[in-house]
């Protein structure tokens, strides 16, 4: 007797940091990978990992089209600002809106049962608590956003019930890392060339971060969890796995694995020295709960945690790397 049908699922973005995860971990579970991919080297990359390349970006609307009508859930993890992150933003919810639009009526169109639109976006979109506390997924938009990627979010989720498609939202923070890569990183670069560490006031802010990995599980999780009832059209998860990270440890754990001093600095001094992107990260106040997913997806995040990655994990290799490089900034 036949088992069930292999669901098959179209990713953008599935060669990148998180996608590449979410690919091993969907494949592993017994779902057919179709991951878009802008050049040899993704496409390679992606079928080393079990997946079926296809050639394109977010501009390819007629792929991106054609591949969710063949999907029973479309994945959006690529994101038009890594390109560039001095482009305006609303460029980029230009791009993100029509990938969009393309790929949920092809996904309206599908023979598909599913038809789950998974989107991607941050914590970090609504209003910090007033008095430093968690936020859950109702808090309002925040007022003064890092960038507009709400719009993108809201955007996505008006596309819910149209053609019988339903939208979920993964809320990342701002603090994804682990494996040696991700911002966490790139900031150890800057920072190698700076001879220095920053830290803004007392660093005693607090923000939420998760692993790579922890994160991959949770869009695993919501291909057999989300929107599963005919009433639910759409949801949105906030996935961190701590809310309790301050800028203090962060800066020590950074500055002790590279051997550099901490210097206290105001938000524009930083901004001045290392750039607007880092000065923004690191005083980033953006504390999303995660009791919604861990209840909803059934997800329990595992993974070490930041501050022990950084200290004695995945980071020390990268640390090792960047020696000699202090003060080379130019």
């Amino acid at each position: 007797m036949a088992g069930p049908k292999q669901q098959r699922i179209f990713m953008t973005g599935a060669t990148g940091y998180i996608g590449s995860r979410v690919t091993e971990l969907a494949i592993r579970e017994g779902y057919a990978v179709h991951g878009l991919s802008r050049s040899a080297a993704g496409a390679a990359k992606l079928r080393s990992l079990g997946a079926v390349p296809v050639s394109g970006d977010l501009s390819s609307l007629d792929v991106l089209r054609a591949e969710a009508a063949q999907a029973d859930i479309v994945v959006q993890l690529a994101d038009a600002w890594i390109d560039d992150f001095s482009q305006p933003y609303d460029n980029v919810v230009a791009i993100d809106g029509a990938a969009v639009d393309a790929m949920t009526v092809g996904l309206a169109n599908s023979g598909s049962a599913r038809k789950l639109f998974i989107g991607t976006s941050g914590t970090a979109v609504v209003e910090p608590d007033a008095d430093d506390g968690e936020t859950d997924e109702t808090a309002p938009e925040h007022s003064n956003p890092l960038n507009g990627r709400i719009k993108c979010e809201q955007h996505q989720l008006s596309r819910a019930g149209q053609g019988g498609v339903k939208v979920c939202i993964i809320r990342l923070p701002g603090f994804v890392y682990g494996r040696g890569k991700s911002g966490v990183a790139l900031f150890m670069s800057t920072l190698a060339k700076l001879g220095f560490v920053p830290r803004i006031g007392d660093g005693l802010t607090q923000t939420c971060v998760v692993h790579v990995d922890d994160a991959a599980k949770a869009y695993v999780l919501a291909f057999k969890h989300a929107c599963v009832t005919p009433d639910r059209l759409a949801d949105v998860y906030n996935v961190t796995s701590s809310t309790e990270v301050t800028f203090r440890d962060f800066a020590d754990a950074i500055a002790a694995t590279m051997g550099l001093p901490v210097k206290e600095m105001s938000t524009a001094e930083i901004a001045e020295t290392a750039g607007p992107l880092i000065a923004a990260f690191f005083s980033l106040k953006s504390r999303g709960n995660s009791d919604k997913a861990r209840r909803g997806l059934s997800w329990n995040p595992s993974e070490l945690g930041i501050i022990e990655d950084i200290r004695d994990g995945s980071y020390v290799s990268v640390a090792k790397e960047l020696q000699g490089t202090a003060g080379a900034q130019t």
